[in-house]
């Protein structure tokens, strides 16, 4: 059965804001390129020998524009030379030698972590040594020692879910981090990865106006918890960048859920304008409108002039 006009417009808007929140080709070679001139400078002050990038990049789950995104990066030591050595001394000459090239590095509060701007974006840079092919000791975070990080844990608990959801999994996710990053950046986004691959565990994506609606609507009873990272079940993930926030985070999510309920049932009803206008709503600033989606179907029609504009006009009515 065909699907109605009406509702193809909502989900052609999904898609083109699916496709927007991939990284382009240009940004994809900012970060490599930035790892590999961070590797050098390194190589040069320092006796490391690589760097691993890995978390939502190796996922393709960061979200584009990439202005405010975070990369996580380990630089590698030697084990022979760092494993007797507490980590707390080896951040600090990783640290020393990175501040020096780049003074606006800064570390995190009661962290071993630096964080250092590049392009627009923030490398997350930890020192660690590696034990095995995906596995390395990093610095615990309650205690200055190294603590075992499978950074391939829930790399692989993605892509089994990923595959199950027909790989739309992928762009869920992503689009709920745009969400997050234009309604005030209340979530941390490893913390949605989790959240959201556990909400959608046991339901089926059939379109993302409904997938979007559930995952409001289950995630208010969720964000008051911490997530146990895959990678070490003893490193706890922080649902919020702020938890003075947390009030305002909840509140979010219901009015989301009020919103998408309400576009859900505006698109039965055939009612595309409202839907759309509620979906802007909930993504302003990102979401395709009304007016962009007619002059998209007006477009790959083929109609121009008089006859786009009247188009335009009826659209409105």
């Amino acid at each position: 059965m065909t699907a109605k006009p009406e509702t193809s417009i909502i989900s052609s808007a999904f898609n083109l804001l699916a496709k927007s929140t991939e990284l382009s080709l240009g940004e994809y070679t900012s970060i490599t390129q930035s790892q590999a001139d961070i590797e050098h400078y390194l190589l040069q002050h320092l006796d490391t020998f690589s760097t691993v990038i890995f978390g939502a990049f190796s996922r393709k789950t960061i979200v584009s524009p990439m202005q405010g995104s975070i990369v996580n990066m380990l630089v590698l030591f030697r084990e022979a030379e760092v494993k007797q050595v507490m980590p707390s001394r080896i951040f600090t000459q990783l640290y020393d030698a990175l501040n020096e090239q780049f003074p606006d590095a800064y570390k995190l509060e009661n962290r071993n972590v630096l964080m250092l701007g590049v392009n627009g974006f923030h490398y997350m840079i930890q020192p660690a040594y590696p034990v095995s092919a995906h596995v390395y000791m990093l610095p615990d975070e309650k205690f200055n020692d190294w603590a075992r990080y499978d950074i391939a844990s829930y790399n692989e608990i993605f892509t089994r879910q990923n595959v199950r959801h027909k790989g739309r999994l992928i762009d869920i996710i992503r689009i709920i981090k745009t969400w997050n990053r234009v309604s005030g950046n209340f979530f941390n986004d490893y913390y949605l990865e989790l959240l959201v691959t556990e909400l959608l565990s046991d339901h089926e994506i059939n379109s993302y106006q409904e997938t979007l609606r559930h995952i409001f609507r289950t995630a208010v009873a969720k964000v008051v918890f911490q997530h146990h990272d895959p990678a070490n079940m003893e490193f706890q993930v922080e649902g919020l960048n702020d938890i003075s926030d947390l009030i305002k985070a909840m509140k979010l999510l219901q009015k989301c859920f009020h919103l998408a309920n309400q576009a859900v049932i505006h698109e039965q009803d055939d009612n595309t304008k409202m839907a759309l206008d509620n979906w802007n709503m909930i993504f302003p600033g990102v979401f395709p409108s009304h007016v962009d989606m007619v002059v998209g179907r007006a477009r790959s029609a083929g109609i121009k002039g008089a006859e786009a504009l009247r188009m335009m006009i009826n659209s409105t009515h």
